[in-house]
């Protein structure tokens, strides 16, 4: 009788055991939050800490900013935020012309227009790390990143095609590649 009784009492210990650790396993991701938005991706990221190491990485999170203006729904607190990020990632020259508030009024005419138009940015390519060109300019490091934009209209007046765009950066005095500028091949 005892033996039945110590059985009874291991097999509901374990039971129990296993349907806790069911129960733990099926809610413990309940309690997180859930995934980021790109957009949130990007506002969220603290460049003091944590700027791209190269000048290839500088041009890839600017192009990520640039494919939630044009392509992503946000917020106007959202907008402005991804505008200081995208304004940290340039050169002291161009802050200068390129002050907060006329470069947040420049995107945001230039994304109405792209809504206008009905156009989208359906790719962005990028060339590898091993083709950016690296020059000394002026006793300054300077590189070459070359981009190409894969534009999507569905206005049929309007055709779809691909737009090359070459950005030019140099390091500051922290090391740090900015963008100096960029022209269109």
């Amino acid at each position: 009788m005892k033996n039945g009784i110590k059985t009874v009492i291991v097999v509901v210990f374990c039971a129990a055991l296993c349907l806790g650790y069911y129960y733990y396993l099926s809610h413990r991701d309940s309690g997180k939050e859930k995934e980021m938005t790109e957009v949130e991706l990007i506002v969220s990221k603290d460049l003091e800490k944590s700027y791209p190491k190269t000048a290839r990485e500088v041009v890839k999170f600017y192009n990520r900013i640039l494919k939630c203006y044009y392509s992503q729904e946000y917020t106007q607190e959202q907008l402005e935020k991804m505008t200081e990020q995208a304004r940290m990632l340039m050169d002291e020259e161009l802050k200068e012309n390129n002050p907060q508030d006329l470069y947040l009024e420049a995107v945001k005419t230039d994304v109405a227009s792209y809504e206008e138009d009905k156009k989208t940015i359906s790719s962005i390519n990028m060339e590898s790390s091993k083709e950016v060109e690296y020059k000394t300019k002026n006793g300054r490091d300077c590189a070459y990143v070359d981009v190409s934009y894969f534009m999507k209209s569905n206005k049929s007046e309007q055709k779809s095609g691909r737009v090359s765009q070459t950005y030019v950066l140099r390091k500051d005095e922290d090391s740090n590649w900015k963008i100096l500028g960029f022209y269109q091949e």
